[in-house]
């Protein structure tokens, strides 16, 4: 697969249609460290640095797990509030360290079908040390 432009430019361009029709509220690519990677977000921007501070303590807590409870290599973490408004953070491998996908979903609204296309599009890109 030939990309054109650079992977954060071709990653952001998609978050920015899922949050447009997706009913994303926004949706962000973080480093293991808490370091953004890519993101989109609607008119209301969220607060960026707590959810980074989330998505590293879900790290510790992702750790945690395999030690505690024998859970290798955890997905995904759902969060939904009596307001059915929904934070999704997704961890996997991407250009070649441990990211964090976090996406923030409006009530009422389903992500896994753009969260999973989100995900394989961002593992299309090959990972090239030069």
């Amino acid at each position: 697969m030939i990309q054109s432009a650079a992977p954060q430019v071709e990653i952001e361009t998609r978050m920015r249609d899922i949050v447009k029709f997706g009913s994303y509220e926004a949706v962000y690519l973080f480093s293991e460290e808490g370091l953004y990677l890519a993101k989109a977000h609607s008119d209301d921007p969220l607060d960026e640095e707590r959810l980074a501070e989330i998505s590293l303590i879900l790290n510790d807590v992702k750790r945690l797990a395999n030690t505690l409870g024998k859970i290798q290599r955890l997905k995904e973490v759902f969060m939904e509030g009596d307001n059915f408004r929904k934070i999704i953070f997704r961890f996997f491998t991407a250009f070649g360290q441990n990211v964090v996908l976090a996406a923030v979903v409006a009530p009422h609204k389903t992500y896994r079908r753009y969260t999973n296309d989100l995900q394989r599009m961002i593992n299309s890109f090959e990972f090239n040390e030069e």
